[in-house]
């Protein structure tokens, strides 16, 4: 039964995503089963600052699945982002030993490994290797140099680093709860494989993965990674602005995911969010406009360095296929049109359901997923082994694990992990919505100058927001 799961853990600025999932046919996967918890303030911006507030969320997810499918999670793969990545180009090339002179896999694979000796500044680790283009004997610009005839073999590289203490970090987290950390992955590049198809990477995509503390940046073109970045802004940067309207923190989320929109000029101008107040003070109000303003504002922070990046790409005008918008941000009334109207492409909002079986859609049917849903379907492309065991149980009580996780991998040293080589409640839109609180229906003169104001309000009960 256990035998064939493998494991997602995606550490996010706000949120945790563990899922466990198996493969199916058709290059698909089904999803067993997730869990998303609270990063308790334990991340920063992609980066871990508390280990114990996120191991503490890690094992919670990890528990919650544990408990429902009666298995012991030991090791995952791992999804992680943070402003400490950067992406650099490198050359390096090989001489053919064959006899015949002809470009061999095993020849393209020394060339690859071989990039794992590259200096790297001082305290960096490599993530990941990821291939451009080949060249045989100083010509063409081969994306498959297998079978080629020559004498050198050469190609351009993008490597990947992070910051070695903050991948140590997410290790460390994972060995206090005795999960193994299988191999590490970038949340864009994972993103991209669970939204993307292959038409989309042909022609040129750029996958924008937003989340609470970054937006991360995957470019695809000719079937291959081209550009990755990660911006230090996310869905949570316009939390501080809305706070500045003296509203409280603990209303501030919801009344941005369930009131709020990326464009101003489409929400109601005469349309309000009363807001209660603290201590016994007056209620605030909010227009629907204005709260779309405040987000708009720094929703636009985002475009604009996503476009930066794409213009230091070299690729703004090659992007066929537009940009497709995914992470838990994405989920943001008309963050789609927000960016359709700044940058010029085709943009559309992507859940993980490509390769998902259809019967379990439902588990992972949201933009947060995808990253998660990406490392799944790496781990089944890799053919890993089980990550996770099957544990009997009495009744409901499930037995001890049978001991700890064997050490995770040391990263002490710069290497790549994985080489790439392919690439408040809801809102009332209408004026006629019925007020049900009783005696309010009754049509006095008060009751009808009421109703020309219905529609014009939206309160916050305190406890529901």
């Amino acid at each position: 039964m256990g035998n064939e799961y493998v494991v997602a853990i995606d550490f996010g600025t706000s949120q945790v995503v563990t899922l466990v999932g198996k493969k199916a046919d058709k290059g698909r996967i089904e999803i067993v089963a997730s869990a998303v918890g609270d990063s308790m303030g334990g991340m920063a911006r992609g980066e871990i600052k508390n280990s114990e507030h996120i191991s503490k969320a890690v094992k919670e997810t990890v528990d919650t699945i544990q408990n429902e499918l009666g298995i012991t999670i030991r090791e995952a793969y791992v999804g992680i982002s943070g402003p400490h990545v950067k992406c650099s180009r490198q050359a390096g090339y090989i001489f053919i030993e064959n006899n015949d002179g002809e470009v061999k896999a095993r020849d393209v694979q020394r060339l690859n490994e071989s990039m794992n000796h590259v200096h790297v500044p001082v305290g960096e680790a490599i993530i990941h290797i990821l291939p451009q283009k080949y060249t045989v004997d100083g010509e063409g610009d081969i994306n498959d140099p297998v079978g080629v005839l020559g004498k050198k073999l050469e190609a351009t590289f993008n490597i990947v680093t992070g910051d070695k203490s903050s991948l140590v970090r997410v290790e460390n987290c994972l060995k206090k709860i005795n999960v193994r950390m299988s191999q590490l992955m970038l949340n864009p590049l994972a993103a991209a494989e669970a939204v993307l198809v292959p038409d989309e990477k042909e022609l040129g995509v750029a996958v924008v993965d937003i989340g609470g503390g970054t937006a991360d940046l995957c470019i695809y073109h000719d079937n291959i990674i081209r550009h990755v970045a990660i911006i230090p802004l996310g869905g949570n940067t316009v939390n501080k602005d809305i706070r500045s309207y003296g509203i409280l923190e603990r209303h501030v989320e919801s009344l941005k995911v369930k009131f709020g929109s990326a464009v101003g000029e489409m929400e109601r101008a005469d349309k309000y969010i009363t807001i209660p107040g603290l201590n016994a003070r007056d209620p605030k109000e909010i227009s629907f406009r204005n709260l779309a303003s405040i987000i708009e504002a720094r929703m636009l922070d985002i475009v604009d360095c996503v476009m930066a990046e794409i213009r230091r790409s070299g690729y703004l005008g090659r992007l066929g296929a537009g940009i497709v918008l995914t992470g838990g941000a994405a989920n943001l009334k008309n963050m789609d049109v927000l960016f359709r109207q700044h940058t010029g492409c085709e943009v559309r909002v992507a859940i993980p359901d490509l390769y998902v079986m259809p019967d379990s859609v439902e588990l992972v049917n949201n933009p947060l997923y995808s990253a998660a849903v990406g490392l799944l379907l790496k781990a089944v492309r890799d053919g890993v082994a089980s990550q996770a065991v099957a544990q009997p149980t009495v009744g409901t009580a499930r037995l001890n694990p049978s001991g700890p996780a064997q050490p995770g991998p040391d990263l002490s040293q710069a290497r790549p992990v994985s080489p790439m080589m392919n690439p408040i409640g809801e809102a009332r839109e209408d004026d006629d919505d019925q007020d049900e609180t009783p005696g309010k229906n009754r049509k006095g003169i008060f009751g009808r100058l009421s109703d020309r104001f219905t529609g014009m309000f939206d309160v916050i009960d305190d406890d529901k927001i």
